[in-house]
């Protein structure tokens, strides 16, 4: 059974996998609509959960997978479509399961992860508000846990719309006298520092407000429950 946690911030869909790539052609499998029935159905008959590939509409079985933050909180049919039009335009993924303490199936557009990146793949989580990723081949779920005394006092992970750009986050976070900590390659995101002495709350309603952005969070300390075991070379 593969399983999705929700906290507050987002709805984790532990489901899909093979190789984490950029956008696919899918336009022989048709449009987001027509893959959103296609999906929908069988997601009737799959309330433990599903992972599809909506290119070829089969369940791959390997991989590390993490869902997007953008397609949060999505149920029903409806809404299905908009996650269809997430994976179709980037990793072709789409991950699905049956709530039963509100009988809602809920979906989420997934990224794929190599089972040996697992340091990108916890960071993409991160970046993504997670609070679990998944190893298909394994069927283990992966805890990226969060206490409330590792919550950073000064440091905050934005989001911001990749059709935009960065141009107007990156000249705030100059006017602001912030400091970039780590700018994302694989999600349009940013890590910051905030100068000593800010409200942190101040400056996430300062943030929120500039042209672009789409989240801003605080920076949490995740820690696994268990940890990675380093890998041994054999000469």
């Amino acid at each position: 059974m593969k399983v999705l946690i929700r906290n507050t911030i987002v709805i984790l869909t532990v489901l899909v996998a093979t190789s984490c790539g950029t956008s696919r052609n899918l336009s022989k499998q048709g449009s987001p609509s027509r893959l959103a029935d296609e999906i929908w159905t069988f997601s009737q008959t799959h309330p433990d959960g599903f992972t599809l590939n909506i290119r070829t509409m089969t369940e791959p079985t390997e991989g590390i997978c993490v869902a997007y933050a953008t397609t949060q909180n999505s149920h029903g049919r409806d809404q299905l479509e908009s996650v269809t039009s997430h994976a179709y335009s980037h990793d072709g993924f789409v991950g699905g399961w049956l709530d039963t303490t509100d009988s809602l199936y809920y979906f989420d557009s997934v990224r794929l992860f190599p089972e040996d990146s697992l340091s990108a793949a916890v960071n993409f989580g991160k970046a993504n508000f997670q609070k679990a990723i998944y190893n298909l081949s394994k069927n283990e779920e992966i805890i990226l846990r969060e206490d409330v005394e590792f919550v950073s006092p000064t440091n905050l992970i934005i989001m911001y719309a990749k059709e935009i750009g960065k141009s107007h986050l990156l000249n705030a976070v100059s006017k602001y006298g912030a400091e970039i900590l780590y700018e994302y390659n694989i999600i349009p995101g940013i890590a910051i520092k905030i100068p000593e002495g800010k409200d942190i709350n101040l400056a996430i309603e300062y943030f929120s407000g500039i042209k672009g952005v789409t989240a801003v969070e605080r920076d949490h300390i995740y820690h696994l429950i268990d940890p990675v075991k380093p890998k041994l070379e054999v000469r």
